[in-house]
């Protein structure tokens, strides 16, 4: 009986999340006339935005295509470290990682983008050094991770507004 209950509760709970339009983070619903798309890099080499941009855009089914009539062009990322709190010697204590990048949406063989915007995504991180190398390499080690996770938002954002472009 117990059994029944709770296999009904988890159902019930399972079409409700669906009806309210849930998902999960990264996945998005694809309209038809976005799911094929071109996109350029503005920078010499693949950058790590940009291997991020094209994960998450196959991970929600885009494909990436060299002639499709939708262009996404993304300009290359920028970073800065800036120190939020200082101690009595200025030394950082806490300091905030940014990471800025523009992109535009081009149509067909348009040269004057349909869409054209930048996002932002910022990070806070403790100061750990204790002037040990290890502690030098933990630093290091966080705030690459700390990138990896402004790219990851930088993606999202690209992402989130690409979904809302509306073709003509």
């Amino acid at each position: 009986m117990m059994k029944a209950v709770r296999t009904l509760l988890l159902g019930s709970l399972t079409l409700i999340l669906a009806a309210c339009g849930f998902h999960l983070k990264g996945f998005y619903e694809v309209p038809s006339a976005l799911q094929r798309l071109t996109l350029v890099e503005n920078a010499q080499q693949p950058t790590e935005l940009g291997r991020e941009l094209i994960a998450q855009l196959k991970q929600s089914g885009v494909t990436i295509e060299s002639r499709a009539d939708i262009r996404l062009v993304i300009e290359p990322a920028r970073y800065n470290r800036r120190a939020v709190i200082l101690d009595s010697s200025a030394n950082a204590k806490e300091y905030e990682l940014s990471g800025e990048a523009g992109f535009a949406i081009y149509q067909g063989d348009s040269i004057a983008p349909a869409v054209e915007r930048r996002v932002t995504a910022l990070r806070t991180v403790l100061e750990q050094s204790t002037g040990s190398t290890d502690a030098t390499l933990s630093q290091e080690t966080l705030e690459s991770r700390y990138r990896k996770e402004i790219n990851s938002a930088l993606a999202e954002q690209i992402i989130r507004q690409y979904l809302s472009y509306v073709p003509r």
